[in-house]
């Protein structure tokens, strides 16, 4: 090595010595020249504190000059044709982990800072400059997390940081594991080749009697091939090939399918569906492994393929909080049917549901139970899960309440008037307090204050046509939205009762959808995607055998493969110093009880609010404690028509912790718009010459000092958790003479209080939102179908034959719904205390209970016994559309 130059070269000509041997004096060949010893390496490329770089500039002045601290750097050259240096070079570098072996280790601590290769062959030379990262200081390059596995030693070993490693460093965080430079050349070699010859392509093509460049014609031929290839008949009807895969007399009988195929029912008639389940045996372990006791998720998709099958799919959630589905539930769409969205009901889901239950049960050999289940909006999935499971814990997802409630806030409110927009505002800030509501009071009085809000504004004439539209939208929450039945399985309290039914903690319980939703749409773009043809739908029966044959085991063989690579990181990262912590540390719940600190970084919109904070005087006088400062700084939407407008409390502590009220602050512990107002405020208050102690405001996340400062206000969650326990505690102090028998690690007996709790709670929630979706409907429908008798000839000689089809039809549809609306009256008059099951079941159109059984294959083995399926639906296949419903 060399001596050290610390600045970069600035075009001037600087002096350099160096002892030239007698051998190169004499120009004979020498290992190492005088020159290429002497060579400087710029060590300003280390990452370095101003400190440092000061500290390590005087060093090499001192070790040139031969002042003092002249013998602190040291060098050494190794001949390369001697041995014995070699092998000494060689223990220098194990020693200090700079072999080969020890850099290419996710061990290593070392990072190459520069790094530069001259000559060829045998005068080759590569010089490079390696700095330990235990040395490198984050903040200094305005990162705000320390990506680097080892934490940050001591300025004062910086100077041996050049050199020395420092065995009692200790990994804080995970390192990566990088790619091995072969798959990377791998795939940059396909890249760049491509299909550029063919086996047996002659160089010249002129003497070829084949074409060897594919045409379109060529590549409906090479599919055609490729699906009679993989068992797949294209001269027979979609619903043909599955009938006779799924058929033991059939010839094509494919047990493979059959054994993922847990029910199936062909379409014989025109009033009857298509319907085939798929769950495979890896699908099924997951199921019991992942959805037994805990939680799962439901949901639907459709343009799945080029019929009108609709396709549901169930997911559960495994350790690592990644989706794993369960099942798949396909059927057709009605004859019929307009619109393939809405081409189910609850009948069909709760009896594909119950045909999935009795297999789970079947393969587990015991009784499977699904504790909370997570959907959207949707009453059919909700009211056919309750048939199927009495005894689950329904959730609303939050994102497809919130998109329901937005569409009806921007119908009401459509304009870019500036009240309209500061009103959608103000209520989306509305619902996502109501989303977080763990008290049914508390979100009443929301709902009530608002109302209070827009009623004063009805007194202005400025805002009196505003306010009528905002009134529209607040008696939708309320009556719609704001049965307590119904609060619950959308607000934060549904959550914390989840996450005491499951025994988890209140993040471990799914607030969304969001899982199901992602693997909707990566099973179309990505998995299906690469089986088509020229962007065009699937076949159903190329669908169902793609699923079964290529998508299905290809996750689950993804799944198993990162599971072995993480089980063979995680071994490597336990005989790292620390490593074991940092595996426990991963694997262990994160802390809900953690003091949140801010630090201030720069934000523009945070800032600009700020401003307009101070401007509007929405921040008052500070209040002097002997430990820091509080101020009162009034809701940015907070408006004169409120008799008490939301405030927050902004705490800045003269040992820099900061802290506010807002819910801001508790959810992204990021210096808030009202804490950027209360130091605007304190430069003011300094300015107009009052004196205020110097505040010390972290910049960054490790300048925040996480200390203990009084409460501001009560914790949502604590006070959720006393309401949960409540609760479910409030008809069980009859059996506490019991819970000392019970107790013990024995599993709960959900068919006891717990169960009938959850069980009234969310067969209430669905009655409820099933008379107000009715309500809701009503007003919009009863006006039209009144009208309609104005509409009606005086002769019938003007009907045609088609139109007297679909006026028969609707009349078949008046007389059922006017039976349905008589019994729900009468039932009404009769003050039912506890409505049972048939409002649930006519509101849902299901009449009767499910049948054990459903249809079955004929006991005859004659083949012409069998009867003979139709297709699917003769509609075409719709697109899907965005969603505009409040519902």
């Amino acid at each position: 090595m060399s001596r050290h130059q610390g600045k970069k070269s600035t075009g001037g000509f600087r002096v350099r010595f160096a002892n030239v041997s007698t051998q190169e004096a004499n120009k004979e060949n020498v290992e190492v020249k005088a020159r290429q010893a002497a060579r400087q390496i710029l060590w300003n490329h280390l990452d370095l504190r101003p400190e440092q770089r000061t500290l390590i500039q005087a060093l090499y002045d001192a070790s040139e000059n031969g002042g003092p601290g002249s013998n602190e750097i040291e060098d050494h050259h190794f001949a390369p044709s001697n041995p014995v240096q070699q092998n000494e070079a060689a223990s220098i570098l194990m020693t200090h982990s700079l072999d080969s072996d020890s850099l290419e280790d996710i061990g290593s601590r070392w990072s190459v800072k520069w790094s530069k290769k001259t000559g060829k062959g045998e005068k080759e030379e590569h010089r490079t400059l390696y700095q330990c990262d235990c040395g490198r200081d984050n903040t200094v390059f305005g990162s705000k997390k320390r990506h680097t596995p080892l934490a940050f030693t001591a300025v004062w070993h910086m100077l041996r940081l050049l050199y020395n490693t420092f065995p009692e460093a200790v990994f804080k965080r995970m390192p990566k594991l990088p790619l091995h430079p072969s798959v990377y050349a791998r795939a940059l070699a396909q890249l760049q080749e491509g299909a550029q010859s063919y086996p047996g392509q002659p160089e010249d093509l002129r003497t070829s009697n084949y074409r060897w460049i594919l045409k379109q014609h060529d590549i409906r031929t090479l599919y055609r091939q490729y699906n009679r290839l993989i068992g797949v008949n294209m001269s027979n009807a979609a619903h043909l090939n599955i009938d006779e895969w799924l058929n033991p007399q059939s010839p094509n009988y494919n047990p493979t399918l059959t054994a993922a195929v847990f029910h199936y029912s062909p379409r014989a008639a025109a009033g009857e569906r298509f319907e085939v389940c798929i769950a495979t045996d890896e699908m099924k372990d997951a199921a019991w492994k992942y959805a037994y006791q805990s939680q799962v998720m439901l949901d639907g998709t459709f343009s799945i393929c080029n019929s009108k099958l609709l396709l549901f799919i169930v997911m559960a959630v495994d350790e690592k909080a990644k989706g794993v589905p369960i099942a798949f539930l396909l059927f057709s769409a009605p004859s019929g049917n307009k619109q393939t969205s809405a081409g189910y009901d609850t009948m069909i889901l709760a009896k594909l549901l119950q045909k999935w239950h009795e297999d789970l049960e079947n393969h587990g050999k015991r009784p499977s139970e699904v504790l909370v289940v997570v959907t959207d909006t949707d009453l059919k999935e909700r009211g056919a899960l309750l048939q199927v499971f009495p005894h689950i814990w329904l959730l609303i997802c939050k994102f497809h309440i919130w998109q329901s409630w937005r569409n009806h806030r921007n119908k009401v409110l459509k304009g870019k008037a500036p009240f309209l927009k500061e009103m959608k505002t103000r209520f989306g800030r509305l619902e996502v307090e109501l989303l977080h509501t763990t008290d049914y009071t508390t979100a009443c009085n929301l709902v009530a204050k608002e109302h209070q809000i827009v009623m004063a504004m009805m007194d202005d004439s400025d805002t009196k046509s505003v306010a009528e539209r905002a009134l529209s939208h607040l008696d939708y929450l309320q009556s719609y939205w704001l049965t307590e039945e119904l609060w619950k399985s959308w607000s934060d309290f549904g959550r914390h009762t989840a996450a005491q039914l499951l025994a988890v903690d209140f993040n471990g319980v799914i607030p969304t959808t969001n899982h199901l939703e992602s693997f909707n749409g990566l099973l179309k773009r990505k998995h299906l995607n690469r089986w088509q043809r020229g962007g065009r739908q699937l076949r159903a029966d190329i669908l169902m055998h793609v699923l079964i044959m290529k998508v299905l085991p290809s996750i689950f063989e993804q799944r198993c493969y990162e599971q072995q690579e993480e089980s063979r990181f995680n071994d490597k990262i336990r005989n790292l110093p620390g490593g074991g912590r940092l595996i426990n540390a991963a694997n262990s719940p994160t802390s809900s009880s953690m003091v949140p600190v801010a630090y201030f970084c720069p934000d523009e919109c945070r800032d600009a609010a700020a401003q307009a904070l101070v401007q509007h005087k929405q921040i008052g006088v500070p209040e002097h404690l002997p430990e820091g400062l509080i101020f009162i700084c009034f809701s940015a939407f907070a408006t004169e028509y409120e008799a008490e407008a939301q405030s927050y409390r902004i705490w800045l502590g003269y040992n820099g912790v900061t802290a506010c009220s807002c819910p801001g602050f508790e959810h992204r512990m990021v210096a808030c718009k009202h804490m950027r107002a209360a130091l605007l405020k304190v430069e003011s208050l300094r300015q107009s010459g009052i004196a205020v102690p110097t505040l010390p405001i972290p910049k960054t996340e490790s300048e925040a000092r996480p200390q203990v400062i009084p409460t501001l206000q009560e914790s949502p969650l604590s006070r959720a958790a006393v309401a949960v326990t409540d609760i479910l505690g409030r008809e069980s102090g009859a059996f506490d003479g019991e819970q000392d028998e019970e107790s013990g690690s024995e599993p709960p007996d959900w068919g006891d209080l717990e169960s009938s709790i959850t069980k009234s709670v969310s067969r209430a929630g669905v009655d409820a939102q099933s008379m107000a979706r009715l309500a809701y409907e009503l007003q919009v429908a009863a006006p039209k179908l009144g009208d309609l008798a104005t509409y009606i000839p005086s002769s019938s000689s003007c009907v045609t034959p088609e139109q007297l089809e679909d006026l028969t039809c609707f009349h078949q549809n008046l007389v059922d719904l006017a039976e349905k609306m008589t019994n729900l009256i009468l039932d009404a008059r009769n003050h039912q205390v506890k409505p049972s099951l048939k409002p649930l079941a006519r509101l849902t159109n299901v009449s009767q209970p499910l049948p054990s059984t459903s249809l079955k294959r004929p006991g005859s083995p004659l083949q012409h016994t069998r009867p003979i399926p139709v297709p699917f639906s003769p509609e075409k296949a719709q697109k899907r559309k965005q969603s505009y419903a409040p519902h």
